[in-house]
């Protein structure tokens, strides 16, 4: 995906996530879905989701999508539209293009000049990549 991946090159190094089984999906512009998205990779939606999501991996919102639920992401960037309770372990970054209503939660949190955000913001520690 390469919007959060890591800038290093050559021999992997001690904890990095392996990307050759890494996955990514698309939910295209004219679908439009309803229930609950899980699993282990990324996820770049462009159409409209109502529901829940639970990733291990990115999930991208891209223009024109249209999200309403409960989000959860190891790194989530928004461009489209949002509405609901986001949480990611690492980052969360709204776009200039993105609308956002809601509850964040993340260790680290970006807005870019333009983004519009209603709602409320909580900032926690990430946890040390030494741990665990």
């Amino acid at each position: 995906m390469g919007l959060f991946s890591s800038k290093k090159k050559g021999a992997d190094y001690p904890g990095r996530e392996s990307r050759a089984g890494a996955e990514t999906s698309l939910i295209g512009a004219r679908l439009s879905v309803q229930g609950k998205i899980s699993g282990s990779g990324s996820l770049i939606v462009m159409g409209s989701l109502e529901g829940e999501i639970d990733l291990s991996g990115e999930l991208v919102v891209s223009p024109p999508a249209k999200l309403r639920g409960e989000i959860r992401a190891r790194r989530i960037a928004v461009a489209g539209t949002v509405e609901g309770q986001v949480s990611a372990q690492e980052k969360i970054h709204l776009e200039k293009s993105a609308v956002f209503s809601g509850e964040l939660k993340a260790g680290r949190i970006s807005v870019a000049e333009g983004a519009v955000l209603n709602g409320s913001v909580a900032m926690n520690r990430e946890s040390d990549p030494q741990e665990g």
